[in-house]
């Protein structure tokens, strides 16, 4: 399959980690149709919600991507669950975005949800749940989408879809997977469309209609995977999200003017021939200014520290210190720590 550089490697390297997973234990597939459901007709709608509207508030902040495969979460791990969720609270994120299902796994993440949800809505964290559907049968993927939205363990569900428009980009399987999820969920529901940075780069790709359908868009804004020299620095990455902004700005890209939400680099891009090193601190700091100047509703990073991802303590010290976003006096304002190689003290 052809992806788009930078993005490619990335994401053959992630579905490589998932591939390994898997060979260690059985797939295990669920809330799987036996048919895939006829795609319906849906009328074009504006979804937008202003803010204080509960979708939206659902990303507002900061938050992290976090990789979970098939295979890698099949029993009860509540202490797995209890540390992503302290990870979250004491880096001060808002929100953080889940894998959960893809075109080859369907939706699969039902014991890890089991396991966060509970945790993640008491600590008042917003659980996304992240899809990378390859759209060969939109209806298919639209069902395995539509599954994950509709889960439920003890009353509690995902807070919102996040869909990675990577692995193909171009109507009609675009239109048709979004059209039957929201066909199925409702004018409300939160879809967030996790798109290329840059919609000028990609001529013909269906951003007019993930703008239709979603009332996000969270580009992918990795500035060193550009390669580009101008985009490092804070003044490259400055320019860099303004670059992005002015063209999610544009009506034939964006005609229904969906807000954004940055998804910024946080992992060095050597290996997609990118700009050696994970970002800096003060490119780190300047992505979130120029998000706030640029008037994006949020800002998250790509991804959540894990046993492999590389993130840094200056990286996670700088996300956890910036006010983007202040939970409750709680846990943080008690806690003594802001690196997520540390113990909470509270």
């Amino acid at each position: 399959m052809l992806l788009t550089p930078p993005f490619a490697l990335r994401a053959a390297l992630d579905a490589s980690a998932g591939d390994q997973a898997d060979a260690a234990r059985l797939l295990k597939v669920f809330d799987r149709p036996t048919a895939a459901p006829k795609v319906p007709v849906f009328k074009a709608r504006n979804f937008a919600l202003p803010l204080s509207q509960p979708a939206l508030a659902g990303i507002e902040g900061k938050g992290g991507w976090f990789m979970v495969f098939d295979g890698d979460w099949t029993d009860p791990d509540a202490d797995r669950a209890a540390s992503l969720v302290d990870s979250a609270v004491r880096a001060d994120l808002s929100h953080i975005y889940v894998r959960i299902a893809d075109s080859h796994r369907h939706f699969y993440a039902s014991n890890a949800l089991q396991d966060l949800l509970p945790l993640a809505h008491a600590a008042g964290l917003k659980v996304i749940g992240w899809i990378e559907p390859v759209l060969q049968d939109p209806a298919g993927d639209a069902a395995d989408a539509v599954a994950a939205a509709r889960f439920r363990d003890q009353g509690q569900g995902l807070d919102g879809l996040a869909l990675t428009m990577e692995q193909i980009t171009y109507d009609p399987n675009v239109g048709q997977y979004l059209s039957a999820i929201r066909s199925s969920l409702g004018d409300h529901y939160l879809l967030i469309a996790s798109a290329y940075p840059t919609p000028y780069d990609h001529q013909g790709s269906a951003y007019a209609t993930m703008s239709r359908f979603c009332q996000v868009f969270a580009p992918m804004a990795y500035w060193r995977a550009t390669g580009l020299p101008q985009f490092s620095g804070a003044d490259g990455v400055r320019t860099y999200l303004d670059q992005v902004f002015a063209q999610f700005h544009d009506r034939n890209v964006n005609p229904f003017q969906r807000p954004l939400s940055i998804t910024a680099q946080a992992y060095d891009a050597a290996l997609e021939n990118g700009t050696p090193g994970s970002p800096p601190v003060d490119e780190i700091v300047a992505s979130m200014d120029e998000t706030r100047a640029q008037g994006g509703i949020s800002w998250s990073f790509y991804r959540l520290a894990d046993a492999d991802n590389g993130i840094t303590g200056d990286e996670s010290t700088a996300i956890t210190a910036y006010p983007f976003w202040k939970r409750p006096a709680t846990v943080t304002d008690k806690s003594l720590i802001a690196s997520l190689d540390q113990p909470v003290a509270y």
